[in-house]
């Protein structure tokens, strides 16, 4: 019950969201546009992803940092709310509303690029960041973008599953979630301080 109560006010809902949304204006695009898979789909990612860095932003950290529960406790509770944009996201590679071909890569792929978001915020949040979601967020939209755009310019070869999932390209997302795992356990144990 006190975690309910915790979540429905600590939680910045309107960024999350509102990332969330923005995913699903971009799943309608894709709809739309579906020759523009190339450029969209990472945007759905890169949305999604963004919305998990609003999940440990606490204006009032230097208040609830000394009380009773704890900081692994915030943070334990936090991570639930990482379900809500990894939720969106299996969601619509589940729906598949656009009749793309998505498969459990796009879904890895998003999976861990949230599971990196949501690792790096808690890090933050341990380290007495109190709203790292603004500009974690940004800088997740730009790095899971930023692929697209140099891959286009330099010929390279991308790094979504745009056509086959290559092995360089799997063991590269699952680098990134593991990372984000290892950030998130390291950001939830106990003990004080960094």
């Amino acid at each position: 019950m006190l975690v309910g109560w915790y979540l429905r006010r600590a939680i910045p809902w309107m960024a999350l969201l509102g990332c969330c949304a923005a995913a699903l204006l971009l799943i309608v695009a894709l709809d739309r546009w579906p020759a523009s898979a190339l450029v969209l789909l990472p945007g759905v990612v890169a949305t999604c992803a963004a919305a998990a860095a609003f999940c440990f932003d606490e204006v009032s950290l230097p208040v609830v940092e000394v009380t009773p529960r704890g900081g692994t406790w915030r943070r334990t509770t936090r991570l639930a709310t990482a379900v809500v944009p990894l939720g969106v996201w299996t969601l619509f590679v589940l729906v598949n509303p656009v009749e793309l071909p998505l498969d459990s890569a796009w879904w890895a792929v998003g999976a861990a690029a949230i599971a990196l978001t949501v690792g790096v915020a808690a890090l933050a949040s341990r380290h007495a960041v109190a709203s790292p979601g603004g500009s974690l967020a940004s800088a997740v939209v730009m790095v899971v973008i930023s692929p697209v755009v140099i891959s286009a310019f330099l010929g390279w070869d991308s790094l979504y599953p745009i056509g086959e999932f290559g092995s360089g390209v799997l063991t590269f997302w699952l680098a990134v979630a593991g990372t984000g795992v290892l950030a998130s356990l390291a950001a939830l144990r106990p003990g004080v301080g960094p």
